[in-house]
């Protein structure tokens, strides 16, 4: 079984959504963007447990619809300062709550069972997902079924009123319903994975739910071993004189023991107990213990977090071994490590009719095909989802290739700043690294740096390519340019990646990457970073005199070794004050100084990838001189 279209009509953060599954999903955003909303609305419709505790955060709130057409479009200049980046917030509004809220699923691929019990609710299913309604539907076409689940919350009386239903034959307008029994429900091959802690032998955990489904009569029969032997054992350390004596001497402290009974109290009426004696308190008393390596067995949350949510996860697929289930999980790898959070997403998925899981892992997402991939985000509060489309030709499939190299680490990110190629990330990562505490890192703005290629294949053409795959998946897109060789097709070049991104930096003529680390920075500062070469068997290019041509010849050998980190932290070296002296009282608030050209390229994506950004939709980059008077 699986599901073809989910609507949801106010239902929590989400106003509206249509969102029509080609096959598995794996849900993935950025935070607030709607991820565990749609496994909750899925597991209203579906889990007849799930419905029976609404909340009033249930319904969906937004400002009154004349704050909403007063607000500003993304395009629209926003309050702040004339750079045209970022913007004041406006005045908080009053919240309106919607009257009700909504969820509808339409199912196909039923189990011949389900069929005959949801027999007078089927419906053809178009190629789109959607049920068809006319009578004059392909009489070929697969059956679906729809359900649908409807909140709503009576202000005056304060009670709630909810049904699960048929909307085929309903009209909730007139309070109508055809409402599903429950048991049909509980027919749907439907199961929600819930982490717990596992190898629990209590009631209510997994470990133990699986025994007794296994054979109950055997459970029973090894806990009432477990009474009568823990039963002998304590009866063996009561009667022990180390006890006996211990405890009649508690007891004859001012005549204790002739004054709590009839009848003189002795060491032989004192007995022990698992709190009230009884299987289910012995059982909730006791903790699993791994052998794992050499320190011998220890309890299980002495082998730390990863452990248990790997056990905890296995318990729950097992529970959850339904041929053809939807299997829906929430936060799915949060406590797994990288490896096993793949792997187990993996395994789901082959074994289920249709996967949902939400993530903030992209080591989950990369057991899904890029198609399979929802992701969620939102513009001006609110929410929309994006999904690739299905590769058609050649140049789609190259670009998706992309998505689980370059896009899947920056899956929750707000924007990302695609440049030319590896050594352009590495560079501005390197700086962007030393910005902190004096200066918000890229990060804080949500922004995730990204090459167009993993290696030789990068420059301005492969620019436009992940632009449009990002732009597609709903990141905003700031692309960052070279401005090393003008000409006609360059000016073409410039134009597609224009196109394929939201704002586009271009760094200043005949500036590549290299020569951005050394714009603006003295003639002896780069002298003395550049005798670093020669730690990696390469001559210093600055060792006979420091001249524009030499800096030209270093900014080569560094793009044809690659050795920009090394050279980079030994200009960083460079250009910091020089410590204070012995009588001098140490600044420890002094600002990083960075190579200018370099910070004004990181402060200018930061600037573009805010989603208020109102300037220029291309940003070039003014040269920086180096020093007046500067001289070898």
């Amino acid at each position: 079984m699986r599901v073809t279209r989910l609507l949801i009509s106010n239902f929590r953060g989400w106003k509206s959504l249509d969102l029509r599954p080609r096959d598995h999903v794996v849900l993935a955003g950025i935070p607030r963007a709607g991820r565990s909303d749609i496994v909750e609305a899925l597991a209203r419709v579906l889990d007849p447990d799930a419905a029976q505790s609404p909340r009033l955060s249930d319904l969906h709130q937004e400002p009154p619809a004349a704050a909403q057409a007063d607000a500003p479009e993304d395009d629209e200049p926003a309050l702040g300062d004339d750079s045209g980046c970022g913007g004041a917030p406006g005045e908080t509004e009053p919240f309106v709550r919607a009257d009700f809220a909504e969820v509808e699923v339409t199912l196909t691929d039923l189990d011949p069972a389900v069929e005959q019990l949801v027999d007078g609710h089927l419906q053809p299913l178009d190629p789109s997902g959607a049920a068809v309604e006319s009578d004059e539907a392909d009489p070929t076409a697969p059956q679906c079924v729809r359900i649908a689940y409807r909140l709503s919350y009576d202000t005056e009386a304060e009670t709630w009123e909810s049904a699960v239903y048929y909307p085929d034959r309903s009209n909730p307008e007139t309070g109508q319903y055809i409402r599903v029994p429950a048991a049909v429900r509980r027919e749907l091959p439907v199961i929600t994975l819930n982490a717990s802690v596992p190898l629990q032998l209590r009631a209510g955990g997994s470990l133990r739910r699986y025994i007794e489904e296994r054979d109950a009569k055997a459970a029973t029969a090894a806990f009432e071993v477990l009474r009568d032997a823990v039963g002998d054992a304590v009866a063996a350390l009561s009667a022990d004189p180390a006890i006996t004596e211990a405890v009649d001497a508690v007891l004859a402290v001012g005549g204790t023991g002739t004054r709590l009974g009839d009848t003189p109290v002795t060491a032989t009426d004192v007995g022990f107990l698992a709190e009230d004696g009884s299987v289910a308190a012995l059982l909730r008393t006791l903790r699993a213990s791994l052998r794992l390596d050499t320190a011998g067995p220890l309890a299980l949350a002495n082998h730390g977090s990863t452990v248990t949510a790997i056990l905890s996860m296995a318990e729950a697929m097992l529970l959850a071994n339904v041929p053809g289930a939807i299997v829906l999980a929430d936060d799915f790898g949060d406590q797994l490590d990288a490896a096993t959070a793949e792997h187990l997403a993996s395994l789901i998925r082959s074994r289920s009719g249709q996967t949902w899981l939400s993530t903030r892992r992209p080591d989950v997402a990369r057991a899904f095909e890029p198609t399979e991939v929802v992701r969620l985000v939102r513009h001006n509060g609110a929410r929309t989802h994006h999904q690739l489309p299905q590769v058609s030709d050649r140049k789609e499939l190259v670009a998706h290739r992309q998505l689980h190299t370059q896009l899947l680490p920056a899956i929750t990110a707000l924007a990302v700043a695609v440049t030319e190629g590896p050594h352009d990330v590495a560079v501005l990562a390197f700086a962007n690294r030393r910005y902190p505490p004096a200066k918000l890192p890229l990060s804080a703005f949500g922004v995730r740096l990204v090459a167009a290629g993993t290696g030789g294949d990068g420059g301005i053409d492969q620019v436009p390519r992940i632009a449009e795959l990002a732009k597609q998946l709903g990141f905003r897109v700031v692309g960052v340019i070279d401005r090393d060789k003008p000409g006609p097709q360059t000016d073409a070049q410039v134009a597609k990646v224009q196109q394929a991104c939201d704002a586009v930096i271009r760094l200043p003529e005949r500036t590549a990457i290299e020569r951005a680390m050394t714009a603006g920075v003295g003639f002896p500062q780069l002298t003395a970073a550049s005798s670093v070469l020669t730690a990696f068997g390469e001559t210093d290019p600055l060792a006979g005199g420091a001249t524009e041509a030499s800096v030209t010849k270093l900014c080569e050998r560094l793009h044809r070794k690659g050795l920009h980190e090394p050279f980079l932290d030994a200009l960083y070296q460079e250009l910091q004050p020089a410590p204070a002296g012995p009588d001098e009282e140490a600044d420890d608030d002094q600002p990083v100084v960075h190579p200018p050209l370099l910070e004004a390229l990181l402060d200018a994506i930061a600037c573009g990838a805010d989603p208020a950004y109102s300037g220029p939709a291309m940003i070039d980059l003014p040269d920086v001189p180096r020093p007046a008077g500067d001289k070898a």
